[in-house]
């Protein structure tokens, strides 16, 4: 009796502090299969984008394929900014930066989401003297970026394809994007 009682208090407390689970990722109907581009042919990013578009229920079609939507990463670039230094002029600590220009394309090749970047950043600390571990920190942080600008710009897909249902009067919208 106590534990149910017990669970149905945090269930009750999760709930009130606003906690809710994210919507399912929504793409627009017609988008049909997709194509992930990239100037780099072994980019990582677009071998994550894939996989997260195969797990929203997109088909991706093959490289050659024709016909089809087109995802479109023009550009990634890393970099990295010392953004302290010591007593010596050596950089402590430095900025990652991880930004994308990209564009999302139609089978007719009218853009359905225009071209725009997105630029995420970390600092992270690299002491000259003791450099242990600083490798590993970078290396995470570059897996935690890529995850996010994964993430950043399926949002910004189904920005637009829930703009698109709205637009519609929302009679497309699927049961399951519209659950709490």
């Amino acid at each position: 009796m106590t534990s149910r009682l017990l669970a149905v208090v945090l269930v009750l407390a999760l709930s009130a502090c606003g906690f809710h689970l994210r919507n399912a990722l929504v793409l627009p109907p017609d988008l049909g299969p997709v194509k992930v581009v990239s100037a780099d042919r072994y980019s990582p990013l677009a071998e994550s984008l894939a996989q997260a578009l195969v797990r929203s229920g997109a088909e991706i079609a093959p490289g050659d394929a024709v016909d089809t939507a087109v995802l479109d990463l023009v550009a990634e670039r890393w970099g990295d900014t010392p953004i302290s230094v010591d007593a010596r002029g050596r950089a402590q600590e430095y900025s990652l930066r991880y930004a994308v220009i990209f564009e999302v394309r139609g089978r007719d090749g009218v853009p359905i989401l225009p071209r725009q970047a997105v630029e995420l950043a970390r600092d992270y600390i690299s002491v000259p003297t003791n450099s242990i571990g600083t490798e590993g920190e970078r290396d995470i942080l570059v897996k935690e970026l890529r995850r996010e600008m994964t993430a950043s710009i399926l949002r910004r897909i189904d920005a637009v394809a829930r703009r698109e249902f709205a637009a519609s009067g929302g009679a497309a919208l699927p049961a399951e994007a519209t659950a709490p």
